[in-house]
């Protein structure tokens, strides 16, 4: 029998921040200041992330199950957001934290830290595939069609949208790259549209320590509406890093490369979900970070399996200060076209499962353009609605962050 769960899952990763233009030009920046630019984008990013997951879980009705990578999100917004300029340009940089770094110094950055994310293939997956596609006939500039393939490795297609397959390739190629976990993508192609920028992105990781389907037994897991149900735990008893604070108590659990963990945070029953989900910012995150302490702890994590989609999310790209690129008469993304165009749409589409053995999600997001017509042994038994978070720990990088509200099965 497989669990679902309400889940509210964030993805980001501080390696894909990319600048508003490209550079061939090495950089050497002086170590000290490097390492402290690095871990300042690495912030942003988080920022990035954290308000993202903040907007959306304002926006949904209480309860309902949501599944979202903003690390997807973030690429195919990046690819969109090289080919801006001018007010439409700003609002990327602000939104994607580019604003107080030089091209070249995002670039160096980005390699750096992406260079640290990438995981050890034999024990964790982490595949990331960006692509563009464009309208047959349709003009994009092979400046920005080279940059797109140079720093995202985006494979560029054209296609003849009109083609009654056209849904069916995009579609493929995305179910492709995310090991069949995503489907059906795009529900169809506008006779307006014009272009697709799309990622794709596969994680897979096993737990350091597994749990054992022996151990697992049934119990309530109390919902945010104030029922309940049956749910099946996964047991385990072992040396973790732990948090107890006033506000939640929290225990990361490592996958089989240790750069990454499953971060799990339950509020206290005073603070309730909704509380935790307020004071969950950049600089909180940053300081919680630095106060686990390796403990013995129990931990009893229900099972859950779940997809989320397919969902629109300009308006919480609104709401987070993207405006003008989806405005037909301000849009500015003269450095893709020479056509005036516009974002008619971002779509997104998630899904994740936990289990005894690890975690596998996957995601993908596509951004339609269009022609603009103008210490003590311890017990940690989540049987409430809680929040985790799956984390680079070297360079403290969220990955992914959830909420389970509630269970079904």
């Amino acid at each position: 029998m497989i669990m679902k769960s309400s889940i509210l899952l964030l993805l980001t990763v501080a390696s894909i921040l990319l600048p508003s233009a490209c550079t061939d030009q090495p950089v050497n920046p002086d170590t000290d200041s490097y390492g402290f630019k690095k871990a300042a984008l690495v912030q942003q990013n988080n920022r990035f992330s954290l308000q993202l997951f903040s907007e959306i879980t304002k926006n949904e009705t209480a309860g309902t199950n949501v599944f979202v990578s903003p690390l997807s999100m973030y690429y195919a917004l990046a690819m969109a957001g090289v080919g801006s300029d001018t007010e439409t340009l700003k609002e990327f940089e602000a939104l994607l934290g580019w604003d107080n770094l030089k091209q070249e110094e995002v670039l160096a950055l980005m390699k750096s830290i992406y260079t640290e994310l990438i995981p050890d293939k034999d024990k964790l997956t982490l595949a990331i595939a960006n692509s563009l596609w464009q309208r047959n006939g349709f003009p994009v500039f092979d400046s920005y069609t080279d940059t797109v393939h140079k720093y995202f490795d985006a494979e560029i297609h054209s296609l003849d949208f009109n083609n009654q397959q056209a849904v069916a390739i995009i579609n493929a190629w995305i179910e492709n790259k995310t090991q069949g976990l995503i489907t059906d993508m795009l529900d169809q192609i506008s006779p307006d549209a014009l272009m697709y920028l799309i990622n794709a992105i596969y994680f897979k990781g096993d737990w350091k320590y597994a749990f054992e389907p022996d151990d697992n037994l049934q119990a309530p897991f109390y919902q945010a509406d104030g029922s309940s149900v049956l749910a099946i735990y996964m047991n385990q008893k072992t040396y973790l890093n732990y948090l107890k604070n006033d506000l939640f108590t929290s225990v990361q659990l490592p996958y089989s490369d240790s750069s990454y963990c499953m971060t799990l945070i339950l509020p206290d029953t005073a603070v309730g979900i909704d509380g935790l989900l307020q004071v969950l910012i950049t600089e909180n995150w940053g300081s919680w970070a630095k106060a686990y302490q390796m403990s013995t702890v129990t931990v009893l994590l229900p099972k859950f399996k779940f997809a989320y989609g397919l969902r629109n999310i300009n308006q919480e790209l609104n709401d987070l200060g993207l405006v003008s690129a989806f405005n037909p008469i301000a849009a500015d993304f003269s450095k893709i076209s020479d056509r005036q165009i516009n974002i008619s749409r971002v779509l997104h589409k998630a899904f994740i499962e936990v289990n005894e053995q690890g975690s596998e999600a996957a995601a993908a997001t596509a951004v339609e353009f269009e022609y603009t017509s103008i210490g003590d042994e311890l017990l940690l038994t989540l049987n409430r609605p809680f929040v985790f978070a799956i984390e680079h720990k070297p360079t403290q990088t969220l990955l992914f962050l959830g909420k389970v509200a509630f269970i079904e099965y």
